[in-house]
Order: structure tokens, then C-alpha cells, then sequence
């Protein structure tokens, strides 16, 4: 097997606030599985990502605070790694989109574009308050979307995926004082999509994307094909110096933003002692997205575009997620319908969280993404049947059965690998179910399997890294290493010690059930 490097890359949260888990479970848990799980296969896999602190949330939540913009964002920085780490997700590399470093490669990219042909400077609109007396953009200008009617930003519509036109946005107002808003003529910097659109879509259409997320981004292609903003007139972002005509104006978040990826690849590069270039172009090198549905336009579209433009493969696949409910309903900052995860990881083991998180993702496009209090406690109890039947067994090492996986075992093992690899984490955590009971572990009273148990701790490993470990380096001492398939038979020895910490999966407290069912009763009763 070839030595494969994974580049994984979560769209990069605002610091407007903390993670709920909402975002941990949709987003930077599964990306923290797929890096541990090709780790574990014995590939270089990086999660990289960064804060996009150049967006007008950030903005907003400053001025409601009436605190320097680059302070609140840092105080939200802290928050979301302290979230991170709460539920033992820990970046490679993480790019603060401030930072000179990311500002000069953003210019690197755009200038690169516009040596390619796809940059033009063309006529447009863009929304101005006549009251506060500036232009605005994104979230500062709030209306309706043109094709679902939802309330939307200026940006992107949320429930329908459309990528708003502010000369199409209805009754627009902004979102600082409330007053309507009006058009202004501007040029700016477009990105010429219609140039590429049928390499684009040749190139999509040859992917190993989703059905569903090609057959949207190609549908855009067919049916909606436009040139696509870049730059716009604000304060706060990587201003451009070049082309004279819009010498001043700032590169749209929806590209500078998630270009972080790109900037923090160069980093890690540079860290491995290794040309960008070069590892980016090797037939090797896997490149993946992770991110919740509102992310998919631009990066389906706009950052794939960018990277075929210069001459870079395609990305190899995006892990896309509906937006987790809580309870039946969106999780929800502003109406306090969210539970924080540095602050619920104190009251419920993290092993846990992920588990119950990442059985909530589900393949895009079916909206069956929804966080329960009864889907918690069964999480708990399933871990602790786990560990119950782990337990029985280990006591009996005076009768270790040394044999390999069977045929049917590691044909469960070998779709596992294949599900995780194609980031269906849905059925890779059902094939966890199907391997522990095809072990019958907990059922044979007088032998010890020690390749069965650690496959099936390996197999865990991605979702709860620190149960899996507790319970391997018991088992099989502290040099222990997950591992699948023919690895694992160099751990046929018996058990050095019997686990005599608490299970990770005890009961859900009584004190934190009920404060759950205080603050959502009433999704609870409506559900």
C-alpha cells in the first residue's frame, strides 16, 4: 500500500462566538475521524483550518459590544480551541486569517487567477446605507432570497444554498440601523466561472463527490452559470492593489476565507521540508472538505474552481453535512436552543459526545440530523455494553485462542475501511455494531481473543481515541497502536492488567437530564 498524505480541511468557523454541537458534530468531529482513521492506516493526514476573522459576524458582534473588532475576535478564537480541545480535536494547523502570512497568499492566489485569464473587472451593485452612510455586505445586510423567500444574509441563503446577488436580494435593510437599504453602481473583481464551466464540470462529473453534492454543484453549472464577485467595497479584509480599477476594495470572505486551507498546507509543507507544489500535485496526495450545508456552494463551485483554474487536481471528495438540530429544531444562538461544548464535555465524558455525535451524520441531503437527550442516553448504554463484554473477557487470560481475524470478521473490516475512506461515517459505525457482535465478545466465558479485541478497539479508535487507548494500553501495554487487518495479530498476547478505571459510558446524569429537558422542553414535548 502507498504511503498516501491527507490534507483535511474544515471550513474555518467565525469568532463570533463558541462551538455548539451543532458545529463539533457536523463538522470538526468528522474531520477529526477521517485524520485519525488514515493516521491509523499508516498515512500522513493533517487537519487544517483556521478562523475566518475577516467576516461581518465578527463585525456585528463588535459593535454590539462596542470592543476593537480584532479583540473580539481573538476572544473567540481562544473560546473555539478551548471547544476543540474540550472534545479532543486538536488542529495540525490553524490560520488566522489576519495574519500577513494569509494575507500575502490570498494576493498569491488571486494574482494567479488573473495570470490565468479568470479575473475580469466588470459593473455591478452593491448595497449602501444611506443613514450610516457606507457600503455594506454579507451579514451587515439582511432580506429576502429570491428563490426560497427565506430571510437571508447578503451572501448566501442558508435554507435554499442560493448565492445571493445584492442587486436581487428583496427589501434589504441593514442589519446595524435597521434602515432599508439602497444600490450603489461599483466595479469589482469577478471570478469568470462561464470560462471554465464545462472543465468544471467534466471534471465533477469524473469525481468521486457524493451523487447528490455533484448533481447540485453541476445543476448550478447547467442552469445558473455566472461570473461570480471577488472583491466588494469594505474596511476589513486583504485589500488589493491591483487592478487599478478597484485598487482599495477587499476580497470577498467566501474566497479569501476558506483559501486558509491553502494557506495553512503551505505552512505544514513548510514544516515537512517539502515543495507545495509538488506534494499538491502528487496522484497521492488527497485533498478533502469538510463542512455544514451553507459552506457548499463555494466550495463545491468556487474553491474547486480556483484550484482547477491554476492547474490543481480536483479535491477528492467533500464531507458535507445538513445542519444539526436540536431536539427537531436548528441550533440557535440567538433564541439560546444550543448546548456549548466545552461546557456539556464537563458534565458528559467526551468519548461519549462523539460517539452520540457522529451518529447523527447522515448523508447530505436527508435533513435527519438531530441531537436528542433519549439518542444520548442509548449512546452511553451501547458504549457500556462495549466495555461490559471487554471486561468479562479480559478475565479469562489464562485461555488465550491466538487465531487471526476469519474471513467474515475481516470482510467486515475491509467494508469498514472502505466506508471511512469514502466518508460514509454512518455505516462505518454500523459495521462497528455488525464486527462486535459477529466477535461475540462477552459470550465465551473461558477464552481471550486478543486480535478480535484489539481490531474492534481500533475500529473505535477514530471515534473515541481516549477510550480505545485506555482500554488497548491495559490490555496490551503502553506500546500498544491501533491497527486493522494483519498488523493486529503481533498483539496475540494476554493481558497485562484487567481495567479497573470507571467505564466511559456510565449513565447520563439524572441533574444533567433534567436541565436539559428545563432549557429544550419544549422541542422535547414536541418532538
Amino acid at each position: 500500500m502507498n504511503t498516501r498524505t491527507f490534507f483535511v480541511c474544515p471550513a474555518p468557523p467565525c469568532p463570533n462566538g463558541k462551538l455548539h454541537l451543532g458545529h463539533i458534530g457536523g463538522v470538526y468531529l468528522l474531520t477529526d475521524l477521517f485524520v485519525r482513521f488514515q493516521r491509523m492506516r499508516g498515512h500522513l493526514a493533517y487537519h487544517v483550518t483556521g478562523a475566518d476573522e475577516h467576516g461581518t459576524y465578527t463585525v456585528v458582534k463588535a459593535r454590539k459590544l462596542g470592543r476593537p473588532i480584532d479583540e473580539v475576535a481573538q476572544l473567540h478564537i481562544d473560546e473555539i480551541m478551548d471547544c476543540l480541545r474540550a472534545m479532543h480535536i486538536e488542529p495540525d494547523v490553524f490560520i488566522k486569517t489576519t495574519d500577513a502570512t494569509h494575507k500575502q497568499n490570498s494576493l498569491k492566489i488571486f494574482r494567479e487567477l488573473e495570470a490565468a485569464g479568470y479575473i475580469d473587472v466588470r459593473d455591478g451593485h452593491q448595497l449602501y446605507c444611506e443613514n450610516c452612510d457606507e457600503f455594506v455586505a454579507d451579514s451587515l445586510a439582511v432580506g429576502l432570497c429570491p428563490a426560497c423567500d427565506a430571510s437571508t444574509d447578503s451572501n448566501l441563503c442558508e435554507n435554499c444554498g442560493l448565492a445571493q446577488q445584492h442587486s436581487k436580494l428583496r427589501t434589504p435593510v441593514h442589519t446595524s440601523c435597521g434602515k432599508p437599504l439602497s444600490l450603489r453602481p461599483i466595479e469589482q473583481a469577478v471570478f469568470d466561472i462561464p470560462r471554465m464551466a464545462a472543465m468544471l464540470d467534466d471534471a465533477i462529473k469524473g469525481s468521486e463527490w457524493d451523487q447528490t453534492i455533484q448533481r447540485k454543484a453541476r445543476a448550478w453549472l447547467r442552469d445558473e452559470l455566472r461570473p461570480l464577485p471577488m472583491s466588494r467595497i469594505f474596511d476589513r479584509g486583504v485589500t488589493l492593489e491591483a487592478p487599478a480599477k478597484i485598487a482599495g476594495q477587499t476580497l470577498m470572505t467566501w474566497f479569501e476565507g476558506l483559501w486558509c486551507f491553502e494557506t495553512g498546507i503551505r505552512l505544514q509543507c513548510a514544516r515537512d521540508e517539502v515543495n507545495y507544489d509538488t506534494v499538491m500535485r502528487d496522484p497521492d496526495t488527497r485533498l478533502l472538505f469538510f463542512m455544514g450545508q451553507d459552506n457548499r456552494f463555494y466550495y463545491t463551485i468556487g474553491v474547486t474552481g480556483s484550484l482547477l483554474a491554476r492547474g490543481y487536481p480536483l479535491p477528492a471528495n467533500h464531507s458535507i453535512q445538513d445542519f444539526y438540530k436540536l431536539e427537531g429544531e436548528k441550533f440557535s444562538t440567538s433564541r439560546d436552543h444550543a448546548l456549548w461544548a466545552d461546557e456539556v464535555s464537563r458534565q458528559v465524558d467526551p468519548s461519549v459526545l462523539r460517539y452520540a455525535l457522529a451518529r447523527i451524520a447522515k448523508p447530505f441531503g436527508t435533513n435527519n440530523n438531530d441531537f436528542q437527550i433519549g439518542e444520548l442516553i442509548r449512546s452511553a448504554s451501547h458504549i457500556l455494553a462495549w466495555e461490559s463484554a471487554l471486561r468479562r473477557d479480559s478475565l479469562h487470560s489464562a485461555n488465550v485462542d491466538g487465531s487471526g481475524l476469519t474471513p467474515a470478521h475481516d470482510d467486515i473490516v475491509q467494508r469498514y475501511i472502505t466506508a471511512m475512506d469514502q466518508v460514509r461515517f454512518w455505516n462505518a459505525l454500523d459495521l462497528i455494531d455488525e464486527y462486535f457482535v459477529a466477535t461475540g465478545f462477552g459470550t465465551s466465558p473461558e477464552t481471550w481473543r486478543p486480535v478480535h479485541v484489539s481490531v474492534f478497539l481500533s475500529m473505535l479508535h477514530p471515534v473515541m481515541p481516549v477510550l480505545a487507548e485506555r482500554y488497548g494500553n491495559v490490555f496490551f501495554g503502553e506500546n500498544w497502536t491501533p491497527a486493522l487487518g494483519a498488523n493486529a495479530t503481533l498483539l496475540a498476547t494476554p493481558p497485562r492488567a484487567t481495567a479497573e478505571f470507571p467505564p466511559f459510558g456510565m449513565p447520563i446524569a439524572d441533574s444533567f437530564i433534567r436541565q436539559y429537558q428545563s432549557r429544550f422542553q419544549r422541542a422535547v414535548d414536541a418532538a
